[in-house]
């Protein structure tokens, strides 16, 4: 799939085919993470200690996802 854009016409084509990507339960995941690791930080900071309980959540995701790729148990785009 090219992705380069040569005029600005060609902005929605691109976008129709990336949508499978941005509808992904995955991308879903990831931002849900960010959130939980910007939570947990400030959560930290201020001495709570769901703090840390978030920050481990968010490491082991990120820990886990690429093992459950290379296992073949998620595929791209995970639907």
């Amino acid at each position: 799939m090219n992705h380069q854009l040569k005029t600005l016409k060609e902005l929605p084509r691109v976008w129709r085919q990336a949508g499978d990507f941005f509808a992904s339960i995955e991308v879903g995941l990831v931002l849900l993470m960010a959130f939980a690791m910007v939570a947990g930080v400030w959560l930290a900071f201020t001495g709570d200690g769901r703090g840390l309980l978030m920050l481990a959540t968010v490491a082991a995701y990120f820990i886990a996802r690429p093992v459950l790729h290379v296992k073949g148990i998620l595929k791209w785009p995970f639907l």
